[in-house]
């Protein structure tokens, strides 16, 4: 992948004010976390509707950003 690239993600569940994602790097057993609330201000959902949501976001480095919701992608 290059320095900044958009992959897919799973909101897997939240846990009080963390989100856990799968990603291409990361699987259900071990899902990154990331704040509910940044995915939810990012994509204009209420943090408790995220889980099971498809998502792609900007990966740089190791860090995400830029969620948006899977179907809106490429519009």
């Amino acid at each position: 992948m290059t320095a900044s690239t958009r992959v897919p993600i799973t909101v897997l569940l939240t846990v009080g004010d963390q989100a856990e994602l799968v990603t291409p790097m990361r699987g259900p057993k071990e899902p990154l976390r990331v704040p509910a609330a940044e995915i939810a201000d990012d994509v204009g959902l209420p943090i408790d509707e995220l889980p099971g949501r498809k998502l792609t976001a900007v990966l740089e480095g190791e860090r995400l950003r830029d969620f948006r919701l899977a179907e809106e992608h490429g519009r």
